[in-house]
C-alpha cells in the first residue's frame, strides 16, 4: 500500500480513485506540495511546461524513485525525457544492443541505459 494518488482540481487536492475533497483553500502551487510532502500522498507527474502525464486518459505517479504507476497502480515502464521532461514510452522496435524510448510530447528518442553509462 503506498501513497494515497491525488489530483489538482479546481485549486484543491482530490483523491484521484474516489474523487473525494482532500483539501482546498490553497494560496499557490508551492503550498499545495508542501502539503503534498508532509502527508502520505503523491501528485502526479509532470513534464518541463507542468503538463501532467497521462496514460490512456490516466494520470501517472511516480513511486520509489524510477517506478511510476497508474491510478489502478499498474506499473508501467515509462522514462523521463531529457529534453523537455515528457513521458518516455518504449518503443515497439525490437533490438537486441539498444532500449529505444520515445518522448510523447517532444518525439526525442533516447536510451536511458546509454545516459546511465554517460553519467
Amino acid at each position: 500500500m503506498g501513497p494515497t494518488k491525488v489530483i489538482i482540481k479546481d485549486g484543491g487536492l482530490y483523491d484521484a480513485v474516489s474523487d473525494k475533497l482532500i483539501k482546498d483553500g490553497f494560496a499557490n502551487r508551492r503550498e499545495l506540495e508542501d502539503y503534498v510532502n508532509h502527508h502520505y500522498l503523491v501528485l502526479p507527474v509532470i513534464d518541463n511546461a507542468g503538463r501532467p502525464w497521462q496514460l490512456d486518459g490516466k494520470p501517472v505517479y511516480c513511486l520509489h524513485g524510477v517506478q511510476y504507476e497508474t491510478v489502478d497502480d499498474q506499473k508501467v515502464h515509462l522514462a523521463r525525457c531529457p529534453d523537455c521532461g515528457g513521458m518516455g514510452i518504449r518503443s515497439d522496435e525490437f533490438t537486441v544492443e539498444s532500449d529505444c524510448i520515445r518522448c510523447t510530447v517532444c518525439g526525442n528518442e533516447f536510451d536511458t541505459r546509454l545516459e546511465m553509462m554517460e553519467t
